[in-house]
């Protein structure tokens, strides 16, 4: 009897260890398409007038050296703690009605801007509206249109 309870206590143990080493998973490895638009394309929509959002992750600082005209500052980068997806969460209200692009922005145009549309489509955002802006802001060539507070 000694035994199975020892047994079974370090069963227990291992068990436990090994839930508690185990990594979340990652939303930037989500089985989704991700749709990219690049600078030139982006700027291109701009000068055309056509309708879209931007959704802008960088930090707070970052964002004030720059970005894009007309862009909601949502300063959730990297999105890789629950505070920060929930940034993300409140802001799919903003973006949530209509059928324009959501263009995403974050510092490199990678991980940050994919868990960013994770969360999107987790809400309710219809993917086929929601893009990654190619390099993000430190890949951003067209600086003339840059706006800065």
């Amino acid at each position: 009897m000694k035994k199975s309870v020892a047994v079974f206590c370090l069963l227990a143990v291992v068990v436990t260890l090994g839930a508690c080493n185990k990594k979340a998973d990652d939303r930037a490895e989500s089985d989704i398409n991700w749709q990219l638009i690049s600078a030139d394309d982006l700027k291109e929509a701009i000068d055309q007038g056509e309708s879209y959002q931007i959704i802008d992750i960088q930090p707070e600082a970052d964002f004030a050296k720059g970005h894009v005209p007309d862009s909601v500052s949502v300063p959730a980068y990297p999105v890789d703690t629950a505070e920060l997806e929930k940034l993300v969460s409140d802001a799919v209200p903003d973006f949530a009605d209509g059928d324009d692009p959501i263009y995403v922005m974050c510092l490199g145009g990678g991980s940050g801007a994919k868990r960013t549309i994770s969360i999107m489509q987790e809400e309710g955002v219809a993917p086929e509206r929601l893009y990654i802006i190619e390099k993000g802001a430190k890949g951003w060539p067209h600086k003339e249109l840059w706006v800065t507070d």
